[in-house]
Parts: structure tokens; C-alpha cells; sequence
């Protein structure tokens, strides 16, 4: 017995430096359809010019790739950071060091905060100015058109701040984070913030910890909403939270980094949150074979839809990235299917009819696979369940699909399938009229 305990500790020991763990995942995760996972939603991204070469760091894992690709070079280590469209330019806000630093990646603790530029958002970003000290920042947008950076920084337990501006080119203000508990308990894991703007400009946020935030208006101090965690309640090294919401609902998607999978969630409101099944994100969801996919961050249409997201990424164990070696880290983006919009949904005597609205490069009416529709909640119709179209019609160049009644007890329902052309098929409404708000690409 004495033998066997040793063996299990030296595995779990092996595992914990080796930075994986195997989650078993939940009864029934085998039976989800081509749809049912937010990674089914990512595609293949487009090569930057000349951007493939095998002259790059990196191990065979991850040679040739793209350097072009998101932002990378050889004189620094990049990680974090979120992409915000202004006018005809893309900002990423980035943490990076040197990637000669005799610590290698364990220097991250002392990064800086570089704000980079590009014409096009998947790639070929270039540093254009350092904000100062500071590690996964993220990038938002306050009531009043101000910009906030927040970063950690190198104090244990970790301290947030805030660099702010009037203008998305600076000029920058340090400004420490406040945080209301309004009575509440501590989390653990107060740090590593990510927020989004709800309709009437106030800012929810999530930490680390699982605990849900909000602000008036992005500059008064963030108060406590929820009790605890709203993580799903399973085993899990849970960090990286990110947060959106667009036109139907809230999403969040939370990284268990020692298992390396992510797993997703959606509210209603902000406040309460469901998990969804099926994997959010894991390796191998990119071209090349990264070691590590955290800090996910998305890039919305006008719609609030996720059209990208960026990721940093690693190609070894990130205790093997040393000083001066040929291993690094880097900031990638990944296309991501956006789904499509339902223009009105109603109950009629035919049964529930839903709009699927055209737009430009999709005319529903010639592109959607109709057959291979199934209308039901978002948690039902990943397995393959719910009810089949009965008929269609055409209104002013929209699809409009009649299903059969069936009972609506849930705020959110969607459409999955296929398009004509195979790709997936997506959109997702609320049944009882809601609107979260119209979007619009950031200008100033």
C-alpha cells in the first residue's frame, strides 16, 4: 500500500510539473453534435502574406507557422492582452519582456505593457508605445469614452491598477483598482480581471476567483454582485476568465490551466450563470501544436458577435522557457464563426416562427442547409435535441423557419445545423423579446 502511494504522489507530482492533468469530462460530453462546443466555432485562419517559415523560435511543435500571425518577434516574450477595433486601426494591448531575462518565462511577474497597432486584426501587430509596468492587461471602455488599461502588477498578492486615458494613443495615468466587497467575504483570487460594457454603460466584471463585479460607469469602484464563484462546480485550476455579452445574452468562457481545457457559460442577465457542455477551448484548436492556449480574448462584430479571438500561447512547459533559448510565447488569433442573427421570433397558429435575417456575404434563403435544423434551448440542442422545421418563407429577402410549439422555458433558444456550403450553422435569440443592446465597432 505504502508502494502504491508513493507511485500515485511521484505521478501526481510528474503531472503538476509537467503543467497537465487529464480531466475525465462529463457523462454524455460523447454524444454532442458538431455545434455543441464553442471550439466547434473556430475556423481556419488566413496566412498573412509571406508569413510561414520555419526560421522562427519554437520547437518542431510549432515550426513552420505564421509569424505574422498575431504578434510575436525574437527580442521579447509576448502573453495577454485583448484586440479593440478605433476607426480603421486595431489596438492590442500586450504584456511583454525581454526574452533574454536569464529567468525566462518566470519573468513575467515584471512585464511591461505594450500597446501595439495594425491595419487588420489577425496579425502583423506592431508596438507603437509602453504604457509602463504590468501583466495581463485588458483593454475596456468606460461610460464617459474614456479607455482603461487594467494590468497587475509584481506584488504578491497581486495589486490591480487601472492606465487611463481620454484617447485609445494615450497619453496614459497610473490609478490604482478599487473594489467595493459591499459585505461580503474575500475571494480568492482577486485578480486577473475581465470586463465588459452592459447596455446602460455600466461595466461588469469577473475576477479570477469567479466573482462577478460591477461598476457604475467603469471609473467608480467595482462592487461585489455575486456571493461566490460562479465557476462550474467541477474539478478545476479555473483562471483567465473572459467576459462578453452581445445581442441575446452574457457569455464568459474560464481556462482550468492544469487541465488545459476551458470551459464556457451564459446568463441571462450578468448575474446568474448556466454552464454549458462541451469543451470551450483546448490544444489543438490552431495550426500549429501550442503547449498552452490561455488568456482567451474575443474581438465582437457591430452585433456583439465574437467574429475572433486571441490567445497566448506557449510551445514547452513554460519552466522550460529560458533565457535566451529557442522557446518563447506569443499572442495568436483564431477566426471564430460568428453564428447569424434572428431577426424577430414569434408564436403564431403555424407554431414558432424565426427570422434568420441576411446579411452581407449570407442570403438565408439560399445558403441555409434547412433540413438539418433542429430549434430547441442551447443546452438540449448540443446533444441533437429538439424539434425540426415544419416549413419555411421568405419576408424582404430573410428566411423565416416555422417549427412545431414546444414549450418555451427558457429565455434563450437557438437554431443549430448546417449551411449549404457545410459550414456550421448557428443563431441564438431570446424568447421573450429582450434586447441587450444594439453594437457598434468602438470610434472616437
Amino acid at each position: 500500500m505504502k508502494i502504491a502511494t508513493m507511485a500515485i504522489a511521484a505521478m501526481s507530482a510528474f503531472a503538476a510539473m509537467a503543467q497537465i492533468v487529464e480531466r475525465p469530462r462529463p457523462e454524455g460530453w460523447e454524444r454532442l453534435v458538431t455545434g455543441g462546443r464553442f471550439m466547434d466555432r473556430f475556423e481556419k485562419p488566413q496566412v498573412i502574406g509571406n508569413g510561414w517559415t520555419d526560421k522562427c523560435w519554437g520547437g518542431d511543435n510549432v515550426r513552420p507557422r505564421d509569424v505574422r500571425n498575431g504578434i510575436e518577434d525574437s527580442e521579447y516574450s509576448y502573453w495577454g492582452g485583448n484586440i479593440t477595433n478605433v476607426g480603421s486601426e486595431y489596438h492590442l494591448f500586450v504584456a511583454r519582456w525581454k526574452e533574454s531575462e536569464p529567468r525566462g518565462h518566470m519573468f513575467w511577474p515584471h512585464s511591461e505593457v505594450a500597446h501595439a497597432v495594425s491595419s487588420r486584426p489577425d496579425g502583423d501587430f506592431k508596438v507603437v508605445e509602453v504604457l509602463g509596468k504590468g501583466h495581463n492587461p485588458e483593454l475596456f471602455r468606460c461610460k464617459d469614452g474614456s479607455w482603461a488599461v487594467y494590468c497587475i502588477d509584481d506584488r504578491k498578492p497581486y495589486h490591480a491598477h487601472f492606465y487611463r486615458s481620454t484617447s485609445i494613443n494615450g497619453p496614459w495615468k497610473y490609478e490604482r483598482m478599487q473594489l467595493d466587497y459591499d459585505g461580503k467575504d474575500p475571494l480568492d483570487g482577486e485578480s486577473n480581471f475581465s470586463f465588459c460594457t452592459r447596455p446602460d454603460g455600466s461595466i461588469l466584471a469577473v475576477c479570477r476567483g469567479g466573482g462577478i463585479w460591477l461598476s457604475e460607469d467603469g471609473i467608480k469602484p467595482f462592487v461585489r454582485k455575486s456571493e461566490g464563484s460562479v465557476y462550474p462546480d467541477v474539478a478545476g485550476r479555473f483562471e483567465d476568465p473572459v467576459i462578453w455579452r452581445d445581442e441575446v445574452q452574457y457569455h464568459m468562457i474560464v481556462n482550468d490551466w492544469l487541465g488545459r481545457v476551458a470551459w464556457k457559460l451564459t446568463s441571462p442577465d450578468g448575474f446568474v450563470w448556466t454552464t454549458q457542455p462541451g469543451e470551450a477551448y483546448m490544444p489543438g484548436i490552431a495550426p500549429n501544436d501550442w503547449f498552452k492556449y490561455e488568456r482567451m480574448k474575443v474581438l465582437q462584430d457591430e452585433s456583439g458577435r465574437v467574429v475572433q479571438a486571441n490567445f497566448a500561447v506557449i510551445d514547452c512547459v513554460k519552466k522550460n522557457d529560458k533565457g535566451g533559448d529557442m522557446h518563447s510565447s506569443k499572442n495568436i488569433t483564431i477566426p471564430v464563426n460568428p453564428g447569424r442573427r434572428v431577426q424577430t421570433f414569434r408564436k403564431t397558429r403555424k407554431g414558432l416562427e424565426v427570422r434568420i435575417a441576411k446579411e452581407r456575404g449570407f442570403d438565408p434563403l439560399a445558403d441555409v442547409d434547412v433540413e438539418s435544423l433542429i430549434l430547441g434551448p442551447q443546452s438540449l440542442v448540443a446533444y441533437g435535441q429538439g424539434v425540426k422545421p415544419v416549413g419555411t418563407a421568405e419576408a424582404a429577402g430573410d428566411l423565416v423557419v416555422i417549427f412545431p410549439p414546444i414549450e418555451l422555458d427558457t429565455p434563450v433558444m437557438q437554431v443549430l445545423g448546417k449551411e449549404r456550403s457545410g459550414r456550421l450553422f448557428f443563431a441564438t435569440f431570446r424568447t421573450d423579446g429582450t434586447k441587450l443592446g444594439r453594437f457598434k465597432y468602438e470610434q472616437e
